[in-house]
């Protein structure tokens, strides 16, 4: 009943739907029912209250338990082709490391919520705790590492006052013409296009697969886990089956 409404009816669950493409609102959906058959243990989302009280009035609908998290956040770099300079990474992590932060958290029980209850939400602990591959956890953090590195080799270039400006005005131009790199501009391309393969490949997924998981169609971690999720919803709930599947390929298109 609960299934049958909501897809006639789609409520906002997600900040990566919008009023026309459901997709992450139904796979939302679909994330809280494995949590609530005991196929996952939580999911973790913004506070923000365009969503958040719809995440809370549909847990409660469900019978799961939800809190809002406090943790704390950690900055995560892996160095790349060109490493960042000592300072930068260490202004960077001075700037995030320690800041409180708060999640949305849904679990089955309330001693599950508790057990997360001022963790760590780096980058890298919050794909763990939403059971994500390790080599996609990886590849993100790899990927933002090389945001800051492009970044900051531009800044050096084109900015011919920056070797002898502070820091801090250092990383707010880094924050400021990530747009306007070539480097970045084309990884970020071919990261669209590895979004809008998996939407229509791995569509019962919520994160970004690695290079490897998106070139391979052997039995890689990323298409294991999308496998295991879409026969849940194949066998338990087939119309949002379906549903996932069309809507993961109209936002696909998105990303063409």
């Amino acid at each position: 009943m609960i299934v049958d409404e909501f897809i006639e009816n789609p409520k906002m669950l997600s900040e990566f739907a919008d009023q026309k493409i459901h997709w992450s609102n139904f796979l939302t959906l679909l994330h809280l029912l494995l949590i609530k058959h005991g196929e996952r243990k939580f999911h973790l989302a913004s506070t923000n209250k365009r969503n958040s009280k719809n995440l809370r009035d549909l847990a409660d609908k469900l019978e799961l338990k939800w809190k809002a998290v406090t943790g704390t956040s950690l900055f995560e770099y892996q160095k790349q082709a060109t490493p960042l300079p000592q300072t930068v990474i260490d202004a960077l992590s001075n700037e995030v490391n320690g800041t409180s932060t708060e999640g949305l958290l849904i679990a089955k029980d309330e001693n599950a919520l508790d057990s997360l209850e001022g963790s760590v939400f780096s980058d890298s602990n919050v794909g763990k705790i939403l059971d994500y591959p390790n080599c996609c956890i990886d590849w993100y953090v790899n990927n933002r590492s090389s945001d800051r590195e492009e970044s900051y080799a531009y800044v050096m270039e084109y900015y011919s006052e920056g070797a002898n400006t502070p820091v801090e005005n250092i990383i707010q131009m880094m924050d400021e013409c990530d747009a306007t790199i070539p480097e970045s501009r084309n990884r970020v391309e071919k990261i669209f296009n590895h979004i809008a393969e998996s939407r229509e490949t791995m569509p019962f997924i919520f994160f970004q697969p690695c290079d490897v998981c998106i070139v391979s169609y052997s039995f890689v971690p990323a298409r294991k886990l999308n496998e295991k999720y879409a026969n849940f919803a194949k066998e338990n709930y087939p119309q949002l089956y379906e549903i996932i599947i069309s809507e993961g390929k109209k936002d696909g298109e998105y990303y063409r």
